[in-house]
């Protein structure tokens, strides 16, 4: 062997050795330093701990992470990933310009398990003066979350709040430092792209939230088959609850929002919305009748807006091609009568919870019972402290048989004959309201039906539709008018309030003069 290959396996085996020895001593480094950093009510354990020095990478495998949740508003955090890789460690940076770069860190098959805290717990309030100290500027340039699973449990471990089945994160360009460490967000980043799948969620003790799946990236947020509904059946809701409460079953194949974005202000969230569109949602809602009255104030939508916990703007919500199925079960034996709304499309402009000058808009399409026109124009400032509003509307080539299958069950009415225009305005407030009617209609009679609904009281049917005009004495135009005043059951929705405003619209062109005022 030649003297010069002799020293060259000699510094081949002296670096070799140093270099084992280099990593040996940053593995025994990384060890020391978790020891010493990692708090004491975090437990940080794992199988095996790689380190290529040469690229700057440290690999965990198999670790297991529990946490008391000092620092944050669950009780107890759990993590296990199959993996935690920290790759493109930059020296340079860490000895020379006292900052930490990390060219890509990736949490691989992790499972979260998050449990909250009882709600007498002083946890939270012992965190806020437990700030987290920074001392370097941190950059990675992406993080990454591969294939986890989530799940958040209630102070009892007994209700699962939220469980989804797979996500996946990806965050770029993220940062932080001593300064923004300590924000209500602790870091920023660049873009971001988020996928959901299969996310299951209870609403309260009655309803649930389920989602197929959905991605959020920096431009827009795309939603596929979201369903919320009530757990249990009509029959079995009816034997639990001592009030009125709405059977629910919402569908929403498609939810888009293009161009969002959030903020932070005194440590309140905003969200901002460019454009919300839902795509043929299906609302069915069945509501027991037998059950209590709730006589607690229902506040119009302006208030339920301002209580929000979050502030919100969106330009504009379009919703296409919905269907809307209300029952009402009146306790009798008959089936419940149900009224429908279908190809139902709604554009809103301006919802928001933040003061400004123009006020809430929304105007409505659809067809009545699969027949009449039906149209909607109601605006209101969400800040008003009467809760005022507009609405304007009207129904056309509408066949008012096709209302008795509502008509019969609830109200012990039939009806025959066919409006061919109406036209409404109303003004008013969470007190009272005032507007105007005009209807164009033909043969309109109606019918008192017996308490087994299958035959006529023909004598206060007959004395009922003497009262009634069949459409003579109108204008020109073959209209009718009358006058609106209605005054709000406060305890009832909203949508009883106008219900009951076209009532008293509807009796005054009927049995009214018929003549504009």
């Amino acid at each position: 062997m030649s003297k010069f290959l002799k020293w060259f396996v000699l510094l081949l085996i002296f670096f070799v050795g140093v270099y084992m020895l280099a990593e040996w001593k940053m593995k025994k480094e990384v060890v020391s330093f978790l020891e010493r950093k990692v708090p004491d009510h975090i437990d940080f354990s794992y199988n095996a701990l790689t380190i290529n020095l040469i690229k700057g990478n440290i690999t965990f495998k198999d670790i297991a992470v529990v946490s008391l949740g000092k620092q944050t508003s669950s009780c107890e955090i759990k993590i296990d990933a199959d993996e935690l890789s920290i790759k493109g460690f930059d020296y340079w940076k860490i000895l020379f310009q006292k900052s930490i770069f990390i060219k890509n860190l990736t949490l691989a098959k992790p499972h979260l398990n998050f449990k909250t805290c009882p709600t007498d717990t002083d946890n939270v309030v012992a965190n806020k003066s437990n700030p987290i100290n920074l001392l370097k500027e941190i950059l990675v340039e992406e993080i990454i979350f591969d294939s986890g699973r989530i799940e958040i449990w209630d102070a009892t471990e007994e209700v699962q709040l939220i469980a989804v089945d797979e996500i996946n994160l990806s965050l770029k360009q993220v940062a932080t430092d001593p300064d923004v460490i300590k924000k209500y967000v602790p870091f920023n980043f660049d873009t971001y792209n988020i996928e959901i799948l299969n996310l299951i969620a209870p609403l309260g003790d009655y309803e649930r939230l389920k989602m197929k799946s959905m991605v959020v990236n920096n431009s827009i947020i795309d939603i596929n088959d979201i369903a919320l509904a009530t757990i249990y059946s009509k029959f079995e809701l009816s034997k639990k609850i001592k009030y009125e409460r709405d059977h629910v079953n919402l569908s929403i194949p498609s939810i888009k929002v293009v161009d969002h974005n959030y903020m932070i202000s005194n440590d309140s969230l905003q969200v901002n919305f460019k454009e919300l569109l839902l795509s043929q949602p299906k609302l069915e809602i069945y509501r027991d009748k037998s059950r209590l009255d709730n006589i607690e104030n229902k506040p119009l939508y302006g208030k339920l807006l301002q209580k929000l916990p979050f502030k919100v703007a969106i330009d504009s919500v379009f919703i296409k091609n919905g269907t809307i199925v209300y029952e009402e079960n009146i306790p009798n034996n008959v089936p419940a009568g149900a009224l429908s709304f279908e190809d139902l499309d709604i554009a809103i402009t301006n919802l928001s919870n933040i003061e400004n000058e123009n006020p809430l808009k929304i105007r409505l399409n659809a067809d009545l019972m699969g027949e009449g026109k039906f149209h909607l124009n109601w605006q209101f400032d969400v800040f008003d402290p009467r809760s005022s509003f507009l609405i304007s509307g009207g129904l056309s080539n509408f066949n008012a048989a096709s209302l008795n299958d509502f008509l019969i069950p609830n109200l012990r009415t039939q009806t025959t004959g066919t409006i061919d225009q109406l036209y409404f305005t109303i003004s008013g407030d969470e007190y009272s309201s005032t507007g105007d009617i005009k209807m164009r209609y033909e043969d309109f009679k109606f019918q008192l039906l017996n308490k087994e609904r299958n035959g006529v009281k023909k004598v206060l049917s007959f004395i009922g539709n003497l009262f009634i005009n069949d459409g003579s004495n109108a204008d020109e135009d073959g209209y009718r008018y009358g006058a609106i005043t209605a005054e709000r059951v406060r305890h009832k929705s909203f949508f009883n309030y106008l219900w009951i405003n076209l009532q008293d619209g509807l009796l005054s062109v009927l049995t009214g003069n018929g003549e504009k005022d």
